[in-house]
């Protein structure tokens, strides 16, 4: 078996560890002494220090090897070994910091950094030590050769330099200019009110602030950018296989493709992120980050605003350019492509098996792909800082590539007329399929377009054979997958049954399919019109599933409980209109919903989004039945589970009843928002119905006296509960150590947040008449119909989390004309979007509409272009710092 990257590095890595801890046999090392002694007695102290340490089995025996690695008179097999020992050994990494500078340091930790090799004993010494030297001497001559040992490999270049550069050494500071290379080990300083960008091997670029150091190493792993102090930007490229890594002297910080921020001074580390994901490990302990997120080294090191970590930054113009940028390359992707025309009835699906159980419906899409393509090239070719950025995140590698399969797409969609359906069918073993029916308009073109593509392909490579049907009353024998053209229709399928029965509807014979719930809930959504949909047939599924279990009665049961016994068909689609894109999903019910499908409410009045303002980014709202039955439905489907049950026992042994005492208070609506400021915190909200306010306030303090009791035994600090009358309203505070829940009751909701300022906000909102649902933005999303009110709601407005972060790279009050414009771009193309549910007695009803649409975004990714601050990382950073 081929082993991996990584087998290989740790197989080499215990090799070096074997060789590090490994004792030989005492008369070879006799021997062997005689022989040392008499080379290294014109040494200086140092090379005598290092050649006093045997085995190298903690912190204190690197060290030892510190002075003679500094004289550079260290053996080199052990120069390998301390090197890489450093980078990852954060108390050993600042011994050597120290001894180069002349600094104290604090005693090193006493544990091990690395556990002794195994010791043999025995006739096998001179095997073992002959091995370990042809190991270690072909190791040592393997980072000669890359310039490992001797420092002279250029990792990186002067990018660019704005003022003063410095190449550091022991007698002179040279200055840099911009090209000047930059060797393995070599230090560089900016001056004061200087800067300089760095751009390593693989295509990362680092930002430097004023008065700041840094050197690059290499090792194994990867690259590491050791910052001695001041502040870096990091642009990290694709990393595939390899890490790229920034050490200071108490943290390690890794990334495989990235932006992020590191401030390395007296207190610690200080690390941001703005992009993608970070791991940085301090303390023993590794802390992942995410956009938005940061961590520091040391309690009195706060977190900070994103403008002041990159706001020093002269790339701040670009990041905000490169958001607008592709915003704008969105906005002409759907504004400009040619889009299939909605279809409202298919030949395709009368061509449906009566088994089918999933439908799959897509336009052709091959001149939408080609024409997308064509736009990208055309932006690439204008702006430079899209062109820079698509470089940096390694999507400009594979452009051959992507021309290419362009061009098979646009090739093979020529061929094919309007619409693609796929199939799946309901067997015994499950779904089985899958069955493809595609409109053709060049039959004879399509068939030598494949034929030629089978010619030069390597079939070993294929799972099946692909086999071209003349008559499929006689296909050829054996698995694979068959093709039928006949006359403006393809069949593709690897199932010969499939086939004779598509054959069999074509010469005329009925077909049962017509006849079923779930062709005529498919011809619902083509009456509509259809651009991309899908349909699964739920019913047959769970009954499918059921007939297989080993218990059924007890299987459905729990299905009965969940409510997917009554559950019938799952229909969705999207449509896209010239300012807008229409999603929807429906799930029906073959009769009332009940259990945990029923959980969701019939539409009604939601009072809660009143204390929500007009610009709010995020606002989740919903109406649930009685939340005493909820209770009882996960009750039922729990049953005596320890988990559960213990947690009840809690409430029952200090007389609280969690059923009763708690959830009988609540009513059926809440509401959550992030009404403020996104970042570094989120200024959230909740809403939640409350009947009886003042039981569940006495919950909420007897609750609160056992915790604290708890919380004592364990020597923590108790949660602190205050109150405060203003008028005729009390506000209360639950605080433990710097984090605060402010929350008061007004009209039959609890409303609560992290401050008391956003509370008197939201009465205020309230009280003016004037809220989210009252403005303009959220009401050109509302849908048409009948109905006046919903069962559940998700409003987002991507311009203004967009425009937050934005704002966040730069203080506002020194955005220059050019940032102000970029903003003003991102503005106008982003704006928001609005998801609905409707609950009915028998089915859930959920749709959205939005000025972005999902195919566009489809396409770009299809290219290798994706949001440097995508919703999904923005939603993920604000839903984990509620």
């Amino acid at each position: 078996m081929t082993q991996s990257r990584n087998d290989h590095d740790q197989i080499l890595d215990r090799a070096i560890s074997q060789i590090a801890g490994s004792e030989p046999d005492p008369s070879l090392s006799a021997t062997a002494a005689d022989r040392v002694w008499s080379r290294i007695a014109g040494e200086s102290a140092a090379a005598l220090g290092a050649a006093e340490v045997g085995e190298i089995n903690s912190c204190d025996d690197y060290q030892a090897l510190i002075p003679a690695y500094l004289e550079e008179v260290l053996p080199p097999a052990r120069k390998m070994l301390l090197e890489e020992h450093t980078r990852e050994c954060v108390p050993c990494r600042r011994a050597l910091k120290a001894a180069r500078t002349g600094e104290a340091i604090s005693a090193p930790s006493p544990v091990p950094s690395a556990a002794p090799g195994p010791r043999r004993s025995g006739g096998s010494g001179l095997g073992w030590l002959a091995m370990a030297a042809a190991l270690v001497l072909g190791l040592g001559m393997a980072y000669f050769l890359a310039g490992e040992l001797g420092g002279s490999s250029e990792l990186a270049a002067v990018h660019d330099v704005d003022g003063q550069l410095y190449r550091v050494a022991r007698s002179a500071q040279k200055p840099m200019i911009e090209g000047d290379a930059l060797r393995e080990g070599e230090v560089v300083r900016t001056g004061r009110e200087a800067g300089a960008v760095l751009r390593l091997e693989d295509g990362s670029l680092v930002e430097m602030r004023e008065r700041s150091e840094l050197a690059i190493e290499e090792s194994r792993k990867g690259t590491t950018v050791r910052l001695e102090r001041g502040s870096v930007i990091v642009q990290a490229a694709e990393q595939r296989q390899r890490h790229l890594f920034v050490a200071t002297e108490d943290c390690l910080i890794s990334v495989t493709g990235t932006i992020f921020s590191v401030d390395h001074g007296t207190k610690g580390s200080r690390v941001a992120v703005i992009e993608g994901e970070v791991h940085v490990n301090f303390d023993g302990t590794e802390t992942v980050l995410e956009p938005g997120g940061q961590v520091s080294t040391h309690a009195s090191l706060d977190s900070v605003p994103l403008e002041k970590a990159f706001g020093w930054s002269r790339d701040a113009d670009q990041y905000l350019e490169l958001m607008a940028e592709l915003t704008d390359l969105r906005r002409e992707i759907r504004q400009s492509l040619a889009r299939p025309g909605l279809r409202y009835s298919s030949r395709l699906l009368d061509l449906m098996p009566e088994e089918t159980a999933f439908y799959l419906a897509l336009p052709n899409l091959g001149e939408t792909v080609s024409e997308t393509h064509r736009l990208l090239q055309e932006r690439l070719e204008q702006s430079e800082v899209l062109s820079e950025w698509m470089q940096a995140e390694g999507s400009a590698g594979f452009q051959t590539e992507v021309e290419t399969m362009v061009a098979e797409i646009s090739t093979f969609s020529e061929f094919l007329g309007d619409e693609m359906a796929v199939g799946g069918m309901l067997a015994a073993a499950g779904l089985e399929g899958p069955l493809v029916l595609a409109d053709l308009e060049d039959g004879p073109g399509l068939r030598a377009f494949v034929e030629s593509h089978l010619e030069d392909a390597d079939v070993s490579t294929f799972d099946s054979p692909v086999f071209f049907v003349e008559d499929p009353a006689q296909i050829p024998a054996g698995e694979g997958m068959y093709l039928w053209l006949r006359g403006d229709l393809l069949v593709v399928t690897p199932k010969p049954k499939i086939l004779r029965q598509v054959a069999s509807t074509l010469e005329g014979a009925a077909n049962p399919f017509l006849d079923t719930p779930f062709y005529a809930s498919i011809e619902d959504l083509y009456a509509q019109g259809a651009e991309i949909m899908m349909a699964v047939d739920v019913e047959r599924l769970v009954a499918e599933a059921l007939a297989s279990e080993e218990e059924p009665e007890q299987a459905a049961g729990l299905a009965a409980r969940l409510g997917v016994d009554r559950a019938r068909h799952l229909l969705a689609q999207q449509r896209t209109f010239d300012d807008r894109a229409e999603y929807g999903l429906a799930l029906t019910f073959s009769e009332e919903r009940r259990g945990v499908a029923s959980w969701l409410a019939e539409p009604a009045p939601m009072g809660s989004l009143e204390f929500v303002s007009p610009d709010a980014s995020l606002a989740a709202s919903f109406v649930v039945k009685d939340p005493v039955l909820l209770f009882d439905d996960l009750q039922a489907i729990q049953g005596d589970e320890e988990g559960a049950s213990g947690f009840l026992d809690l409430f029952d042994q200090h007389g609280l009843d969690f059923r009763e005492d708690l959830l009988a208070t609540l009513g059926g609506e809440l509401s959550i928002a992030v009404d403020g400021p996104l970042l570094p915190k989120p200024a959230w909200k909740l809403v939640v119905e409350v009947y009886d306010q003042a039981r569940f306030q006495w919950v909420v303090e007897q609750g609160l006296g056992e915790i604290n009791r708890h919380l004592a035994t364990e020597g923590e600090d108790a949660l602190e509960l205050t109150r405060e009358e203003v008028g005729s309203r009390t506000f209360y505070s639950l605080a433990h150590g710097p984090v605060e829940v402010h929350y008061t009751f007004v009209e039959g909701y609890l409303v609560a947040a992290p401050s008391r300022a956003l509370i008197d906000r939201a009465l205020r909102y309230r009280d003016s008449g004037f809220s989210l649902t009252d403005s303009s933005r959220f009401r050109a999303l509302l849908p048409p119909g009948e109905s006046n009110n919903f069962s559940g709601l998700l409003y987002q407005d991507l311009s203004e989390v967009m425009q937050t972060v934005a704002k966040g790279l730069v203080p506002g009050e020194q955005l220059t004309p050019e940032q102000q414009e970029s903003l003003e771009r991102l503005r106008q193309s982003m704006g928001p979007s609005l998801a609905y549910a409707h609950g009915e007695s028998d089915r859930i009803q959920i749709a959205a509409t939005s000025s972005s649409d999902l195919l566009s975004s489809l396409l770009l990714r299809l290219f290798g272009v994706e949001d440097p601050l995508g919703l999904d990382q923005l939603l993920g950073e604000v839903i984990r710092n509620l």
